[in-house]
């Protein structure tokens, strides 16, 4: 093949590929509601959205629970150390020695003193039972209708997390990680690892629980065997989310970094979102990636780390202050000022490409998985990971338009015509 040919075909072959990229995706961020702080003064702190994303609420100085089509709403309790359970009916909070139900409308179903500083409360899905830790060490299980199910006594609990299928406890303490059934018995603890570990996240079938604190994050199966342990940013996790079979993490940190992590513990991208980025969330299948920070701004990323849109806040953006659907397309985010409600629509920019500033994530090397050493497993029992892939292929294109379809044929015809002169 002569050399005149062979670069004629290499040219040809850069055009074809350019004319069928096709355009890129997009996306608006429009606000739907607001709810500001009632107080001067007064902070929102931590955001949530039930599962069908039809509730939302956030803790802090002044509770606030809202349907989001706004005909259900109420708050004025403090309530810095508390949650919602992911069916969106019913809130649990601890105020000093006291621990607090309340239904959906708000009203207070019963209340226990704890005899001890209430320190961290977990609500099952569906709120058949609460757990609470006090400053003293004591863990205990309540059932919906107040009365006391079981104690432990371990170390201070930092955190606490019970898994969608209402089968496992687990909670970060000042020793390190440990599991329990909802009766409190011990299932695994692992006090080798370092306590660094403050935030908990489980996948949707409760087999694998992420956790993450310090620059580490760190997956174990549910009956604790660990599958990865990993270094991954530079400077301090301020927040971690994944999908719903996380095989795709996401965590932001001190640095102003979004980063990206699949199923077995590799880097795959990270996004410069400014300063300290607190918070971040992620839909169902990790399609739609959100963080927020101290810059003010809100973020919203593909899933290959590519910019879709950006909405300046007010004000800062605390860390848990930030909430997706699973969908992606409602977005509950609380800056110090008021509560948002978003919604995300998704467009299609057709053939035309238009830049955004910093539209591209930083594709980083994968870091070796640490050696798995030093963990107690009582319970032998493997459970495999997720099979949903990792979405790590570049953003999806949309589908060519007709001059891009014509121009590329015309291409392909000349590249035929010459070949055939040799």
């Amino acid at each position: 093949m002569p050399a005149g040919f062979r670069i004629y075909l290499a040219i040809t072959a850069l055009l074809l590929v350019s004319c069928l990229a096709g355009g890129v995706s997009a996306a608006s961020i429009g606000t739907e509601w607001k709810e500001r702080v009632p107080v001067e003064g007064s902070l929102f702190s931590g955001v949530m959205l039930s599962t069908d994303s039809s509730k939302v609420f956030t803790g802090g100085n002044n509770m606030y629970f809202r349907s989001w089509d706004g005909e259900q709403h109420w708050g004025g309790r403090t309530g810095f150390i508390s949650t919602m359970s992911t069916d969106g009916n019913y809130v649990v909070y601890g105020e000093g020695k006291t621990l607090v139900l309340l239904d959906k409308y708000g009203v207070e179903m019963w209340s226990r003193n704890m005899g001890y500083q209430v320190r961290a409360v977990a609500i099952s899905a569906t709120g058949s039972f609460v757990i609470s830790a006090d400053d003293q060490g004591n863990i205990n299980t309540w059932t919906n209708n107040g009365e006391f199910y079981a104690r432990n006594k371990t170390d201070l609990v930092k955190q606490i997390a019970i898994s969608p299928i209402d089968t496992l406890v687990v909670t970060t303490t000042e020793s390190g990680l440990k599991f329990f059934t909802p009766t409190l018995d011990p299932v695994w603890s692992d006090t080798k690892n370092g306590s660094v570990d403050s935030d908990i996240i489980f996948s949707r079938d409760g087999s694998t629980i992420i956790t993450s604190g310090g620059k580490r994050v760190s997956s174990h199966t549910k009956s604790g065997q660990i599958n990865w342990m990993n270094d991954i940013t530079k400077e301090a996790i301020t927040g971690t989310a994944c999908s719903d079979d996380c095989s795709v993490i996401v965590t932001g940190s001190q640095d102003g970094r979004v980063t990206a992590i699949d199923r077995y513990g590799n880097v795959h991208w990270t996004y410069p979102a400014g300063q300290w980025t607190n918070a971040v969330a992620i839909s169902r299948d990790a399609r739609v990636i959100v963080a927020a920070g101290i810059d003010k701004n809100l973020y919203v990323l593909d899933h290959a780390g590519k910019l879709l849109a950006e909405k300046q806040m007010n004000t800062i953006i605390h860390p848990r202050s930030l909430a997706v659907s699973a969908d992606g397309m409602r977005i509950a985010v609380a800056d110090e000022n008021a509560l948002n409600g978003l919604t995300l629509s998704l467009e299609d920019s057709g053939d035309q490409v238009t830049l955004i500033p910093r539209t591209s994530a930083r594709i980083t090397e994968t870091p070796a998985p640490l050696p798995a050493t030093g963990t107690i497993v009582i319970s032998p029992s493997l459970t495999s990971l997720p099979t949903t892939s990792v979405p790590v292929t570049p953003t999806p294109r949309s589908s060519p338009g007709p001059v891009t379809a014509i121009l590329a044929m015309g291409v392909g015809v000349s590249l035929v015509m010459w070949g055939r002169k040799f």
